[in-house]
């Protein structure tokens, strides 16, 4: 008998029970809210990759930084569908090919990040550097894509909290 996840974990994760990672070897994308480059506001970006797809549907498992300023969270696995409007929308980055081991170690860096939950003044694209540059110290990720996609989206560098003393 399959177990049933719990309500919560049906919200973060609503399709990861259907359709878990497996042990292939995938391509790995950034996924960049829009098609042009955010100079001003916020550009909202995810790492994902195919879990499952047919003629019908696309199911992709997602690393992200959710939340907004001063209420950021980390959860993983998700695994959600991926309309064909996203598709159409939004702008995508290959960040190479990447077997389960591989993609399990990006995971386990994201989850190590030192990215402070709680802030005011950076972003999902604060977070995703600094998950870039750790891959990169690791072999994961090559300096030449990182460089195309920091211009294009582009990645924010981190910044200090403002003081509430000011």
């Amino acid at each position: 008998m399959a177990v049933r996840p719990n309500a919560r974990t049906l919200v973060i994760n609503p399709l990861g029970h259907i359709h878990p990672d497996d042990d292939s070897t995938k391509s790995v994308f950034l996924q960049a809210d829009g098609k042009t480059t955010a100079t001003t506001g916020d550009r909202h970006v995810l790492l994902c990759w195919i879990n499952y797809q047919d003629e019908e549907k696309t199911v992709t498992q997602i690393l992200q930084l959710s939340g907004g300023p001063g209420n950021y969270s980390f959860h993983n696995p998700v695994v959600k569908y991926q309309s064909q409007q996203s598709y159409e929308t939004n702008t995508f980055y290959t960040l190479g090919d990447y077997t389960r081991a591989q993609r399990d170690r990006i995971v386990e860096i994201a989850r190590g990040l030192d990215f402070n939950m709680k802030t005011r003044v950076n972003s999902c694209r604060t977070w995703t550097r600094q998950l870039f540059v750790a891959m990169m110290a690791e072999g994961l990720l090559s300096q030449e894509i990182f460089d195309k996609i920091d211009k294009d989206v582009p990645l924010r560098k981190p910044e200090a909290e403002a003081s509430i003393f000011g």
